[in-house]
């Protein structure tokens, strides 16, 4: 998955998830595999138990929305974290009313005009011998 940011004067109209240079965004990129979540671009570990996944409240939200809000210089809550990975697993509750789920295509949407400057966004695949399955980015305005 890529948490991200598009900044406010951002000029680019097409952004493509996992390259932060083309689209002038700021982004972490991180995999979920079995009880753990790695950062694939940035040092990021956490052992947690799966049913933390589907709790706002669990200490994986708390410590991944620290992270990702010191890198990206600004406050991203855990439930707002939360709230968008449930989105994309088909499982939205009230902590994903904030996040709309975006055309895209291979990790690649359109900015026209800039509508989506000063908004995070979530790229979530699952991954299988290679082969990207289930691929959705949501994005949120940024309070």
């Amino acid at each position: 998955m890529t948490w991200g940011f598009i900044p406010e004067d951002n000029k680019i109209e097409t952004i493509y998830c996992g390259d932060a240079e083309t689209s002038e965004t700021k982004e972490l990129n991180f995999e979920i595999i079995e009880d753990s979540c790695n950062g694939i671009d940035n040092d990021f570990k956490f052992k947690f138990n799966f049913r933390e996944l589907w709790d706002s409240e669990s200490s994986f939200y708390e410590t991944i929305s620290s992270y990702i809000s010191t890198y990206l210089d600004m406050s991203i809550s855990p439930s707002q974290i939360y709230g968008a990975y449930v989105l994309v697993n088909d499982e939205p509750d009230n902590f994903s009313s904030s996040f709309e789920i975006i055309d895209s295509e291979a990790g690649v949407f359109m900015n026209s005009n800039q509508e989506h400057n000063g908004k995070i966004f979530l790229r979530y695949y699952f991954e299988e011998d290679e082969e990207i399955y289930e691929e959705i980015v949501c994005v949120c305005t940024v309070d």
